[in-house]
């Protein structure tokens, strides 16, 4: 089920996994970028989702304090039942650096970054 979807970014729904998918591509503004991360959240708050994928590997860089405003949104899904969230990491290097920043704000095991997305859904499948 698409949750949400515009030029630079699908969230989809698995029912069975109760995963939520993010599928980045290319550079979304400040304004796109946190409107995914509120349908997300909003999203976690109003269904049962266990786990969440975020695939960046055709993400261009995000900016620093848009990367903390996902970062805060965290411990709120969290609190909402979500279990783990794993990170497919681009080849561009300041992607990564901006994932980077991402994961220096996020504590605890609840996040998760791999270079495959048959590696984070085995991380996700064995977290939920």
């Amino acid at each position: 089920m698409v949750v949400h979807q515009n030029d630079y970014v699908k969230i989809t729904f698995d029912q069975n996994k109760k995963r939520l998918t993010q599928k980045w591509t290319g550079f979304a503004s400040s304004d796109k970028f946190r409107e995914a991360i509120d349908k997300t959240n909003d999203f976690v708050k109003r269904n049962d989702v266990k786990t969440i994928l975020s695939d960046t590997l055709n993400q261009n860089v995000v900016k620093p304090e848009d990367s903390d405003y996902a970062a805060r949104v965290i411990p709120t899904m969290v609190n909402n039942g979500m279990k783990a969230m794993a990170f497919v990491v681009p080849e561009n290097v300041f992607t990564q650096l901006s994932l980077n920043k991402f994961s220096d704000s996020v504590k605890g095991d609840t996040t998760g970054y791999f270079k495959t997305l048959a590696e984070a859904e085995k991380w996700l499948d064995e977290k939920a």
